[in-house]
């Protein structure tokens, strides 16, 4: 029998990413999983994955015997124009006082978060991206950098990374989809719609 080749599209280079968007977990057991309302964060300026595959050998009978793989630091690095006081709280699980101001201290538990963000191609299509459930850690975003005298502004940004676990609904890390590849019953409008808003949709063929 003749080997049968796949072929695999020409790839496409990224040219930006947006529509960041985040969902607290309410609820994540083996029978339940619930996520509060999405938060889109504007100012997205770039998100580096920190997650690497590793492998594991196994040696018997004086040789390798077994090779195991594994993903080891899922989740990501976002660097933003800014990271507003209330996204900073919600992160860190802090309160927003009367006036508008946070208290930072060490006896806070951060929540967990789910997250999706797009990536858009040279070619006018977009790569969805979604991981169920992880935690923010960063530093204080207090810091800043004078303004030159002359020339042009060097901007500031704010930086964040985000660890993530297997949810225990179903032991999951992430799920990504190519525009191109979706099934043809599923429009991009509809799937965005629910991609961004819903933390649990995940589409399906007819």
């Amino acid at each position: 029998m003749a080997n049968e080749n796949t072929v695999v599209k020409k790839p496409s280079t990224t040219i930006g990413v947006d529509k960041y968007t985040f969902f607290k977990v309410d609820q994540d057991t083996v029978t339940e999983l619930t996520y509060g309302t999405g938060y889109t964060l504007p100012g997205t300026v770039q998100i580096t994955p920190t997650d690497s595959g590793n492998s594991d050998t196994f040696d018997a009978d004086n040789n390798a015997y077994e090779v195991s793989t594994y993903i080891e630091k899922p989740g990501h690095d976002i660097e933003n124009a800014d990271i507003p006081p209330q996204v900073d709280a919600m992160w860190r699980g802090l309160k927003v006082d009367e006036v508008g101001g946070i208290a930072v201290n060490n006896k806070t538990e951060a929540p967990y978060f789910g997250v999706a963000w797009r990536t858009e191609h040279n070619n006018g299509s977009y790569r969805y991206f979604r991981t169920y459930k992880g935690k923010y850690s960063f530093a204080s975003n207090v810091g800043g950098k004078t303004k030159p005298s002359s020339g042009s502004i060097d901007k500031q940004t704010a930086k964040a990374t985000y660890t993530a676990v297997q949810r225990d609904f179903d032991n999951n890390y992430y799920a990504y989809f190519d525009e191109s590849d979706l099934p043809s019953n599923i429009t991009r409008d509809e799937f965005e719609n629910k991609w961004f808003t819903d933390m649990n949709y995940y589409p399906q063929t007819v």
